[in-house]
């Protein structure tokens, strides 16, 4: 590499979760960045968006696929006609952030979801379970080190899933 080139950005497609269970978010303390943070992962090369959230999921909390759903803000491409060798449809992610890790040039495409749980109570299946906790929307407010996008996706989350309960 010449002098003057920079080096290539690497980028990672990823997917967040938002979880919700009556007006309450998930999220975990993450201990590299000192700040609450959306359950997480690195898509894998043989997984979906999706499976791969509800495996990680799963692994850091213990709310297994049968105890949650999908939230589907935009569903309109879910009644696409497709050939079935085209593959696994997913529903749309409500949002989408690129955003660089660190100082280097390793960069994350994060695909986020909301996932609506019947239940409250957390097993983690990790050795070392990262600090999980649940916040309401005045909670989300006070809270103190966390980023904007989680904030703000946390409190969209609930609106939304406030607008459909009130609908059904």
């Amino acid at each position: 590499m010449a002098a003057t080139e920079q080096p290539q950005d690497e980028l990672y497609p990823t997917v967040s979760a938002v979880l919700l269970y009556d007006n309450k978010v998930l999220l975990r303390r993450d201990q590299q960045v000192y700040s609450w943070l959306s359950p997480s992962t690195h898509i894998g090369i043989d997984e979906t968006p999706l499976g791969a959230l509800f495996r990680h999921v799963q692994a850091e909390t213990g709310l297994r696929q049968e105890y949650l759903t999908v939230l589907a803000t935009y569903a309109d491409n879910m009644s696409l006609e497709r050939d079935e060798a085209e593959g696994n449809t997913q529903p749309m992610p409500f949002d989408l952030d690129i955003h660089r890790m660190g100082q280097g040039n390793h960069v994350h495409i994060d695909s986020a979801y909301i996932l609506v749980s019947t239940t409250d109570e957390l097993t983690p299946e990790v050795e070392a379970p990262p600090e999980l906790e649940w916040f309401d929307a005045e909670q989300l407010g006070e809270l103190m080190l966390t980023s904007k996008i989680t904030v703000s996706r946390a409190l969209y989350a609930l609106q939304k899933h406030a607008e459909t309960t009130e609908q059904e």
